[in-house]
């Protein structure tokens, strides 16, 4: 496990001169994976919503130093020009405020990552990815399918051979989902990535084991007991390296989860803000709301205990503060009234 410098991790979580937000441009997806835990409820961002992230970042450009956009969904790229919109507007911000540094990346399933999209979010300034693959084509098109039931492995392998050809500065995380049923394929999926992706710095492939999350399927689908999945991730890593190629382990990715940073928000498509992007709608997760006047309501009492880590030094509750908080069933529920906790209004 890496090593984390508590003290640096305390301070850059509670610096007001840093935000991250993980902004669902859409709740849609053009996937219906057979482990997916989102319920697709909640369509495009509404235009008001649009404004208030845009207002809201406005207000807070004068005192930021950082700021780290993350494009999560559904999937973003149906969404693209709100991705284009907000992001203008970020590079805006920078050249008004020139302390001020705007970093973005972007999960994505991959299947509309073309090379003409590629060259947009570039020039957009979106240069980190994350693609997720259930190995090779067979294990992948059985429980990575498109909504009308389609297969996806080619065009989305087809899309990362061309960002391997592609001559810009980005970086990709590559996912290899882990579980019963590609278990016996994923050593043939890993010579097929060293022959196609292998030999470039850009890509970094990581091993996850796939958990019950809350969807629909969870009690049918083939998980794998989780230590014999991360024992089985833990000797991908190990053959991929062996190999020269890079690949990466979950705890060294990133030791300390984003829901544990008092900086760090998630903004859902109708402008409720949550820490965690598994547990939409538990109730624990409803922690305020985004106005499209660009202010912000969030509820201290619902925050401070993701952010429970930070001073327990828990490292399971500074990896992933869901644990003990928003695990069993993720029920349904509107976000309760919040209090103004913001005494700045941002």
């Amino acid at each position: 496990m890496a090593v984390v410098d508590f003290r640096h991790e305390i301070a850059a979580s509670l610096d007001g001169r840093s935000l991250h937000l993980i902004l669902m441009p859409t709740e849609a997806c053009n996937f219906r994976c057979t482990y997916c835990y989102e319920d697709f409820k909640h369509g495009r961002m509404a235009p008001e919503i649009v404004r208030g992230v845009k207002r809201h970042l406005t207000r807070r450009a004068p005192e930021l130093q950082r700021l780290a956009l993350t494009w999560f969904g559904g999937e973003p790229l149906l969404t693209l020009d709100i991705v284009e919109s907000i992001m203008r507007h970020a590079a805006k911000l920078a050249a008004r405020h020139p302390a001020l540094s705007v970093t973005s990346n972007m999960t994505t399933n991959g299947y509309l990552l073309d090379p003409v999209v590629l060259d947009r979010l570039l020039e957009l300034g979106v240069r980190s990815f994350q693609v997720s693959l259930d190995g090779g084509r067979t294990a992948h098109d059985q429980t990575r399918r498109r909504a009308d039931g389609g297969a996806t492995f080619d065009r989305v392998w087809g899309n990362l051979v061309a960002m391997r050809a592609h001559s810009g500065e980005f970086d990709v995380v590559v996912r290899v989902h882990v579980h019963r049923s590609n278990v016996d394929e994923i050593e043939a999926f890993v010579d097929e990535y060293a022959r196609d992706l292998g030999g470039d710095a850009r890509f970094v492939l990581f091993p996850k084991p796939v958990s019950p999350l809350g969807g629909p399927n969870d009690m049918t689908f083939p998980f794998l007991e989780r230590a014999a999945a991360e024992d089985i991730a833990r000797d991908v890593v190990r053959r991929v390296r062996a190999r020269g190629l890079k690949a990466v382990e979950a705890e060294h990715l990133q030791p300390i989860c984003y829901a544990t940073r008092g900086n760090s928000f998630l903004v859902r498509a109708d402008g409720r803000l949550g820490k965690c992007t598994v547990a939409l709608d538990h109730p624990t997760n409803q922690v305020g709301r985004l106005h499209p006047t660009g202010r912000v309501e969030v509820a201290a009492d619902r925050v401070l205990p993701w952010m429970r880590g930070l001073w327990s030094g828990d490292a399971g509750e500074q990896g992933c503060p869901k644990r003990g908080l928003a695990d069993g069933p993720l029920p349904n529920a509107e976000p309760r009234p919040v209090q103004l906790r913001l005494t700045n209004g941002n």
